[in-house]
């Protein structure tokens, strides 16, 4: 049976902490130290699978006295890679980088692994939009924690059940509307599914070679994820907040 550790996560890109500072870096320091008391042995992130070489030349390419290097960080990238029809750098205000990357570096495990699948969930979503105003925004009221909460404050709240229950609202409020007649949110939720499905064979594929996986994913996908996970008998899913 593989232990799997499932961290759900904010996406950095999207916050408005400044990653470079001495001050955030001590505060990942401080959560991938409660993160390597799991022992992983393998370390998946969100990136797309077919894009593995250049995570790996990536990972190659990073060194752990990058995250005290500000200028660097603000300069430089770790390569470009592909996903949703766009080609985007690799950057460090990254939480693959910042807290998958380090991870993995810390237990000097040779590769890190790509397990996303490049399923956009299409004009469906788009149109869905306005008729989900009041859903997404009390999912969003809490958005100032990142002015005044802490990494590991972050964490718990991105982790808990509440969050994800309110996310995966949007999913099944969505999955009642029909325009012009159509399923529309049935079409959008089934993109949606099928993309989760075939992360989580992704997961059940890398656990057939591991028996401590970390999974660093953003906190969006926990609901399915975990329930998934939950299902399989060859898999165990840990209590994540005894690392956090």
């Amino acid at each position: 049976m593989t232990e799997i550790l499932l961290l759900g996560t904010f996406h950095f890109m999207e916050s408005s902490f400044d990653f470079y500072t001495d001050k955030v870096q001590d505060e990942l320091d401080h959560l991938t130290k409660k993160l390597l008391e799991f022992h992983p042995d393998t370390v998946a992130v969100e990136a797309a699978m077919h894009q593995q070489e250049v995570v790996s030349e990536s990972y190659q390419k990073f060194n752990l006295k990058d995250l005290r290097n500000p200028e660097k960080m603000r300069s430089e990238t770790l390569g470009s890679i592909h996903m949703f029809g766009q080609t985007c750098p690799i950057t460090y205000n990254n939480e693959a980088i910042q807290i998958g990357y380090k991870l993995g570096k810390l237990l000097n495990l040779d590769d890190i692994y790509a397990i996303d699948e490049d399923i956009d969930l299409g004009e469906s979503a788009t149109k869905l939009m306005p008729f989900l105003t009041d859903t997404i925004n009390e999912l969003n009221k809490n958005t100032n924690r990142h002015e005044k909460d802490s990494i590991i404050e972050l964490y718990k709240y991105y982790n808990s059940a509440k969050w994800s229950k309110l996310n995966h609202n949007i999913y099944i409020r969505a999955n009642a509307i029909k325009l012009d007649g159509f399923y529309t949110g049935v079409e959008m939720n089934t993109k949606w599914y099928e993309r989760n499905l075939k992360i989580f064979a992704n997961i059940q594929q890398l656990a057939e070679k591991s028996k401590k996986l970390f999974i660093l994913y953003g906190a969006g996908h926990l609901q399915l994820l975990k329930d998934f996970i939950n299902a399989d008998n060859n898999l165990h899913l840990v209590d994540v907040y005894q690392y956090l």
